[in-house]
């Protein structure tokens, strides 16, 4: 198993510092705001906007938090708009699905099975197969 180098920047990396790089650029608001906002320090963000080393997932939670996101929201935003669509769909298909479970788990009843109302189910049950 190969290692990684430590302070290595991927694509996924660089896409990452510049979305965080635009949301810092489109706010408006000054670089020293930024630092003490984020928690940031001068130098470490610039070494990361030169791509020297990448941004961690704590760094991405607080660029996310200055700016009132989430770290997935970033993440998603560096993912392209393709790849966006497709995780926006899964959360659409698994919302549908919760919302589905809730209905039926609130009235049951509205939701029988023909089998549970089959009026033979027990003497086709204790019926012996051949």
């Amino acid at each position: 198993m190969g290692s990684i180098a430590k302070n290595e920047v991927t694509e996924d990396s660089k896409r990452i510092i510049d979305i965080c790089r635009d949301l810092v650029k489109r706010s408006g608001i000054t670089n020293a705001e930024f630092y003490k906002k984020s928690g940031m320090r001068n130098n470490y963000w610039h070494v990361r906007l030169r791509y020297e080393a990448p941004l961690t997932t704590s760094d991405v939670e607080h660029i996310a938090s200055t700016f009132g996101l989430t770290s997935l929201d970033i993440y998603t935003r560096a993912l392209g708009s393709d790849a966006a669509r497709a995780y926006a769909a899964r959360e659409r298909e698994f919302r549908v699905t919760d919302e589905l479970v809730d209905r039926i788990a609130s009235r049951p009843e509205d939701f029988g099975v023909a089998a549970n109302d089959d009026p033979n189910k027990t003497l086709e049950a204790e019926t012996p197969r051949d």
